[in-house]
């Protein structure tokens, strides 16, 4: 799958590296690979890594939007994509640093905007 990035994203990658979230950043280096080597979206959905990283879809105001949990035992810190282009072209979002609470699918601007 092709990625395209958000300007919200390389906010939250920023605030990862600034706050030394090694953990995270590493797991968000893995899910970044499983994207980009998955063909569409339900190769990347049926992917027994993406269990492992509690990949879900959001709900109510934010349905059309899936996460990933950056951290494997919990937590609340998440990568947050969105499929597009029939399930070819995954769009990087955000990274909530609060279960969503800090996220705003209106307010995500992307570089090609």
């Amino acid at each position: 799958m092709n990625i395209r990035y958000s300007k919200n994203y390389d906010k939250g990658y920023k605030e990862l590296k600034k706050k030394h979230r090694t953990e995270q950043l590493t797991n968000l280096e893995d899910i970044i690979e499983l994207i980009k080597n998955s063909c569409d979206f339900n190769e990347l959905k049926n992917n027994p890594l993406s269990y492992m990283y509690d990949f879900e879809p959001l709900k109510y105001n934010n349905s059309g939007y899936y996460s990933f949990n950056l951290s494997k035992h919990g937590g609340v810190i998440r990568l947050i994509v969105k499929p597009q282009d029939n399930c070819i072209v995954m769009d990087l979002a955000d990274i909530s640093n609060d279960h969503y609470k800090d996220f705003d699918h209106k307010g995500v601007i992307y570089y090609d905007e």
